[in-house]
């Protein structure tokens, strides 16, 4: 069972039930493999149908940036290029989804556009007022 269900708070969103939070979850932590991919496909299914297009928005931004929370010392020390993996990351999964019949050119923009504005806030808030000055300074 993932405990980040029990502490993940979806408020601002339509994702209520614990249903749509465990599927949301799955997404989130999903990884950018065969695996992952495959329950992502599966977990959106129910948002498409819920007609919850914002809460794929806001789900998929999140998913963006879930690998700043198990590594920040990466994207503390290398941000330029923890904002590239990242983003290609995202266009990888993009391109995926792509392929579905239920998502238009124009919903693939409005993701992509989310997910990179996402990735940009984190990277950004991450190294606010982060030192990346490796010397140590002496009074």
């Amino acid at each position: 069972m993932n405990t980040n269900l029990n502490t993940r708070d979806f408020s601002g969103t339509g994702i209520k039930t614990p249903a749509e939070k465990m599927r949301a979850m799955a997404i989130i932590t999903a990884k950018d493999d065969v695996i992952g991919l495959s329950k992502i496909n599966f977990s959106i299914t129910l948002f498409i149908q819920k007609g919850s297009f914002q809460d794929i928005c806001y789900i998929l931004g999140q998913w963006a940036i879930e690998p700043i929370s198990r590594s920040p010392g990466k994207f503390i020390r290398f941000p330029a290029a923890g904002k590239e993996a990242l983003a290609t990351r995202a266009d990888a999964l993009l391109k995926n989804l792509e392929r579905r019949i239920d998502f238009t050119r124009s919903n693939i923009y409005t993701l992509k556009t989310y997910m990179h504005n996402a990735i940009e806030n984190r990277i950004t808030y991450q190294n606010h007022g982060a030192n990346t000055d490796t010397k140590v300074q002496r009074a």
